[in-house]
């Protein structure tokens, strides 16, 4: 007799694992829902089984925490675009031209604009829960270990600042993205705005 087909292809998901997978999608999915909707601090645990149609034991074998399912969110949302990203900002910064950071940077404020319902809540997150904050600072570490071809440009004892510079940059990207697009603090057209952003990362890079 044949062996199970299981036995043959291991990677294969028994069926009550291909269930919790798709249990945890549904919590993760109505999870994001419910943090775009209500924000981090207001969104409940109740708030998320209710959306996904789950009780709280459920819940509960799949996440330890609201912060724990939130972190789940937001890697989804960075997986999407962070390796690429990264790939392509270290491709940039190598060349070193205005018009390949500017392109870098066009990716860069189009992926603010598709997840600013989002925003708000990971912003939220990352200033009241220091286990969103750590994920945030992770981030740039993955950040920091892409810059592959920028950083072997310069002698290794100049590494370390070029890199901080970086990643100093990201970080005020983020602020100005959540500023103009997401809280619509001020209005700037998006080409100038484009256009400032790089002539700061070209200055502050030492680009020119």
């Amino acid at each position: 007799m044949p062996p199970p087909v299981a036995d043959e292809q291991p990677g294969l998901l028994t069926v009550r694992e291909e269930q919790r997978l798709l249990t945890r999608r549904r919590i993760v999915a109505a999870a994001r829902r419910v943090f775009e909707e209500n924000g981090y601090g207001r969104a409940s645990i109740g708030d998320v089984t209710k959306a996904a149609g789950v009780n709280r034991a459920t819940f509960y074998l799949h996440f330890t925490n609201k912060a724990a399912v939130f972190n789940e969110v937001y890697a989804e949302v960075r997986e999407k675009q962070t390796s690429r990203y990264w790939a392509m900002l270290d491709e940039g910064l190598a060349e070193g031209g205005a018009e390949a950071l500017r392109a870098v940077l066009d990716k860069a404020l189009t992926w603010w604009e598709e997840q600013a319902a989002l925003l708000p809540a990971i912003h939220e997150a990352m200033a009241s829960d220091l286990e969103v904050a750590a994920r945030w600072k992770d981030q740039l570490d993955e950040l920091a270990a892409e810059l592959h071809e920028y950083l072997a440009q310069f002698p290794e004892e100049e590494r370390e600042g070029r890199r901080l510079r970086v990643q100093l940059m990201v970080m005020q990207l983020d602020q100005l993205c959540f500023r103009a697009i997401v809280q619509e603090v001020f209005t700037i057209d998006r080409d100038v705005l484009l256009d400032v952003v790089c002539d700061l990362w070209m200055d502050a890079l030492q680009l020119r």
